[in-house]
């Protein structure tokens, strides 16, 4: 495949980000990826040219005040690429400030006509290590498959267990379309398990945090026997919704509540997820929607796929981008609410670790209350040439490592995955690093 890559960083050939795409390079010897540079924001010829003959055009850029660069939203606002060319977006340095970097790049396709496919957020040393190359490999692999259309058979989804939950308040909202998707599902040969939600005994969440303390809640109700089920059985959880107010119904949101005791616990699940909106909705509204179905996804660990409406070609959509999605078992995304919700619960773990031991356990088993390592050779950034040395010492490290990478990388299992840590520079636990100690408290224990 001819793959035509726009860097927008102003460091160009000393750019971190563009060490994503000669890893690729390294790892896809079969793809020709042809990278131009944003030099003159006036000047397109290049890009357009090379554009115009591509299967795909990739957008790289690092992120400026929690967006993309000026100079390339200045690019773009004049450059010509031809409609219905398929595009997507990779950025670097910001998995705490990429949503509306993303968002901004999906939104110029949108309008102009592209194809947009699904885009990814890196830090700029991902690629260093093995576990994150093949993150972006089995992305760029998913890329491809929607780029070429790839065909879907009977046994395509053979062995994948597929759970859709009709949240709809009313039946007439959502039953028609969830049976429909389960149906498409069933042809591709996945094992599909339909939930009504309306038939569920779910009752609101009373905000006690009891499911602190044990990861139980306190509540009786069909809730706890659900989410064991379908979150230890599925590979993939479809919610169909119908739409209240441009939010989801009230029927999945009292689901939803419940879920706050997942914060630390189902980091680990990694289903991949997806949404189906059965309604109208204002469209200024569905990034605001799709943004709080990542606060979801996040505090579950879940592979978010995105949010599609329940017309015929929606669905059509969904089936597709799904099905590439289980074939090539994408990452779990990690973006502002991974990251910010994460911390949230590992500060809170911290703060209450002698009444949550295990929940503090965790988390300092997962590298997040360790500091990352300072580069020795750091030191102040006084002109250019400082600042163009300084880049030059980061880029021995990726120099290193594609001297190595030959290849596609070791693939693992969903699951293995939780043994990679959160934090840069974090290192594994011995056990014995990881038995509880004796820590202050501010409880006198009664005698």
């Amino acid at each position: 495949m001819r793959v035509t890559v726009l860097s927008a960083s102003p460091k160009q050939q000393l750019s971190l980000t563009l060490q994503v795409i000669r890893t690729l390079q390294k790892m896809c010897k079969d793809d020709q990826f042809d990278i131009c540079f944003v030099k003159d924001v006036n000047d397109h010829s290049e890009f357009e040219e090379k554009a115009k003959d591509s299967d795909l055009v990739i957008i790289l850029s690092s992120l400026y005040h929690f967006n993309t660069h000026g100079q390339l939203m200045r690019y773009l606002k004049s450059v010509n690429i031809p409609k219905g060319k398929p595009i997507t977006y990779i950025t670097t340095s910001g998995l705490n400030m990429d949503v509306p970097a993303h968002n901004y790049i999906r939104s110029y396709a949108k309008h102009n006509d592209l194809k947009w496919i699904r885009s990814l957020s890196l830090l700029d040393e991902d690629v260093l290590q093995e576990h994150r190359r093949e993150e972006l490999y089995r992305w760029f692999c998913y890329v491809k498959d929607v780029v070429k259309g790839t065909e879907l058979t009977e046994t395509s989804l053979s062995g994948k267990s597929i759970t859709i939950l009709d949240c709809g308040d009313e039946a007439i909202e959502t039953e028609e379309t969830a049976k429909t998707i389960a149906a498409k599902y069933e042809a591709l040969g996945a094992k599909v398990t339909l939930h009504n939600m309306r038939e569920k005994n779910i009752k609101g969440c009373i905000a006690c945090f009891g499911c602190y303390t044990n990861n139980k809640c306190v509540i009786k109700d069909d809730f706890e026997s659900l989410t064991n089920e379908i979150y230890s059985s599925s590979d993939m959880i479809v919610v169909v919704s119908g739409i209240n107010y441009n939010q989801f119904s009230t029927n999945y949101k009292y689901f939803l509540d419940r879920h706050v005791k997942f914060g630390r616990f189902a980091q680990e699940h990694e289903n991949i997820k997806a949404y189906v909106y059965c309604g109208e909705i204002d469209g200024s509204d569905l990034a605001e929607l799709e943004q709080h179905t990542l606060v979801v996804d996040s505090l579950d660990g879940d592979c978010h796929i995105g949010l599609y409406p329940g017309t015929g070609e929606g669905v059509d959509r969904l089936i597709q981008e799904s099905a590439y999605t289980c074939i090539n078992d994408l990452y779990p995304q990690r973006n502002t609410y991974t990251y910010g919700l994460s911390m949230q619960f590992a500060n809170l773990a911290y703060r209450l670790q002698n009444m949550t031991p295990k929940d503090y356990e965790y988390f300092k088993s997962k590298g997040f209350y360790d500091t990352p390592e300072v580069l020795g050779q750091v030191r102040p950034i006084s002109g250019i040439e400082d600042g163009r040395m300084s880049c030059q010492m980061r880029l021995i490290a990726f120099e290193e490592m594609l001297s190595r990478v030959d290849g596609p990388p070791a693939m693992t299992k969903r699951g293995e995955r939780s043994k990679f840590f959160h934090m840069i520079g974090s290192k594994p636990h011995t056990d014995e690093e990881n038995k509880p100690k004796k820590s202050f408290s501010l409880f006198k224990k009664s005698k």
